[in-house]
């Protein structure tokens, strides 16, 4: 199903529209909450349905419905899809001092090693 919303002139008035354009006509009413993803953000739209006041249906079977809103409300989290990206470098960052930690470690090791050969040695 395909939400577009948006504006029309109405009785003198600018009111906040939603048609649905879908396989299937639809019949909304009271309050709704559509959620669209995308991969840059996601997009939820929470409004009130007051009426339809149109509905058609075209040659190829595309059922579409045109709905006068209440209380249309939109946000925009742009952050959510970017959170996996950032949990991802974070597990990775991770990772990797983890790695340097272990050599790091190693390492020191190896010069405590040589230390007490060389101290031996001197004995």
């Amino acid at each position: 199903m395909e939400y577009i919303f948006g504006t029309i002139q109405r009785r003198g008035q600018t009111v906040d529209i939603l048609k649905t354009v879908g396989n299937e006509h639809t019949n909304l009413t009271d309050k709704h909450e559509i959620i669209r993803k995308y991969p840059d953000c996601t997009i939820t739209d929470v409004f009130f349905v007051v009426e339809k006041y149109l509905t058609k249906t075209d040659d190829e079977g595309r059922c579409y419905d045109w709905y006068v809103l209440d209380k249309h409300f939109r946000y925009i989290d742009y952050f959510s899809p970017q959170k996996e990206k950032i949990d991802t470098d974070i597990a990775e960052s991770q990772t990797a001092v983890c790695d340097l930690s272990e050599e790091l470690d190693n390492a020191i090791a190896d010069l405590e090693n040589a230390l007490c050969e060389l101290t031996e040695q001197e004995e």
